[in-house]
């Protein structure tokens, strides 16, 4: 209940968990690549093999995802009784919760549900296939889950394998029309099964498509060609497909399954194992995050760019100390152009002199010129959200809280820096971000 309660209470998130999940609540595009929906963390093996055992390092873990800048974490379904720490999960969950995570759940283990359906986590697991008894056993079990821990996404199998080997298809079909709507609120995934081929054959050989919400597989047989094919399934029940557990390893020289999954444009990923990539004892990001991150992040909060406005080729720049900024020509270099993004937090950045300065922070100040201030200078004028804008690469850059008359920046034919309202979407309006040293 207290769970419950807390999770009603803070429902306010980092990013937008709305029924649709296709946009964040102001509108705007995501801040990942292909304006993905959703990209989650994963916990998963670390409660698995009872490694995070303190407070300082599960707090540890959600500073770290909050720099990866994912909105949601994934966590392990276990059996009943069978959670090696369900003290720390219970923390954990509720931090992970409080600072505005999405929850998504799903069996742990290979060949999850079945392993639920035994009452085992690591030992030899017993035959699910035809078994009805063991697919209520599953069904109840997640259920009570889901009424403990309330979660935004919760998934019934994790590496189950296609019809006929841990399941039948009449019983995938009851499981999945079991828990539909049956799940405290939480949005259903599936198949999730062992790989897109697996997952292929359990959508066109089962009728979970009408159950579930989200379409997610796993692509651990490197299976690059088949995402078109699992897509089109996904599209044919008009669902956002995910993949549920991706690295960056490029295991056959075929590339990655993280290069993969975006070439195929999917709505969503789940980074796994991506706790490992964290500091337990400070929170950073090793050198694996980082480069995850260069690639499903469209800007970096540790990384510079040069800022260039689309209509007239100008480039944005300011010295640190004058208030007022300036442009100058794009192929102007030096640290008087190179910007960095400040996180706000909710998706919003402060914009500042990557180099710094006594006054180098940009905002509006309410009148038709932009201008310049100092970092402590914080508050609504000074932060801003990056917004798709109606062709690739190029965004507005717009003030959510700002002043209504000179929310937008803009910058005009003689290369002034001035703010307008959103009604405004010319190319004058729309910028491109050059990362300085890429």
């Amino acid at each position: 209940m207290i769970r419950l309660l807390a999770t009603l209470i803070l429902g306010i998130s980092l990013f937008s968990i709305n029924a649709s999940k296709h946009a964040l609540a102001d509108g705007s595009s995501s801040i990942w690549v292909n304006d993905m929906d959703h990209v989650v963390g994963d916990v998963k093996q670390g409660f698995i093999q009872n490694r995070i055992t303190t407070q300082a390092a599960a707090d540890n873990l959600i500073n770290g995802f909050k720099a990866m800048k994912v909105d949601g974490i994934r966590i392990p379904i276990f059996a009943e009784g069978l959670n090696p720490n369900k003290t720390m999960f219970d923390y954990f969950y509720d931090e992970a919760v409080a600072a505005g995570f999405a929850i998504y759940a799903n069996p742990a283990q290979h060949s999850g549900a079945a392993r639920i359906a035994c009452g085992v986590l690591n030992e030899e697991r017993c035959d699910t296939l035809g078994d009805n008894e063991r697919s209520q056993i599953l069904i109840d079990r997640i259920k009570d889950f889901a009424s403990e821990y309330k979660c935004d996404w919760i998934g019934p199998f994790n590496e189950d394998g296609a019809p006929g080997a841990d399941w039948t298809s009449n019983q995938m079909n009851d499981i999945f029309s079991s828990l539909e709507g049956q799940i405290n609120g939480a949005d259903l995934i599936g198949p999730d099964v062992w790989g897109i081929p697996a997952s292929i054959r359990v959508m066109r050989e089962t009728s979970i498509g009408k159950n579930i919400e989200v379409a997610g597989t796993h692509n651990l047989g490197f299976n690059h060609s088949d995402w078109p094919e699992f897509i089109a399934l996904a599209e044919d029940n008009n669902l956002p497909v995910w993949d549920t557990e991706v690295n960056d390893n490029d295991k056959f020289g075929t590339g990655t399954r993280l290069d993969a999954a975006l070439d195929a444009d999917v709505d969503g990923l789940v980074l796994y194992n991506s706790w490992t990539m964290i500091s337990l004892t400070n929170g950073s990001i090793n050198a694996a995050g980082q480069n995850m991150m260069s690639k499903y992040l469209k800007f970096r909060t540790d990384r510079t760019y040069y800022i260039d406005n689309l209509a007239n080729r100008k480039r944005l720049a300011t010295d640190g100390e004058s208030e007022s900024p300036y442009t100058t020509d794009i192929g102007t270099t030096g640290s008087d152009v190179e910007w960095k993004f400040v996180d706000k937090g909710n998706g919003y950045y402060h914009l500042e002199r990557a180099a710094g300065g006594s006054i180098s922070r940009l905002r509006s100040d309410n009148t038709e010129f932009a201008d310049m201030q100092a970092t402590s200078s914080s508050g609504a004028w000074t932060y801003f959200i990056i917004s798709q804008g109606p062709s690739p690469g190029a965004y507005y850059l717009s003030l959510p809280a700002g002043p209504i008359s000179h929310n937008r920046l803009q910058v005009t034919r003689e290369g002034d820096i001035k703010m307008v309202t959103t009604a405004s979407q010319g190319s004058w309006t729309l910028f491109t971000f050059t990362e300085v040293d890429g």
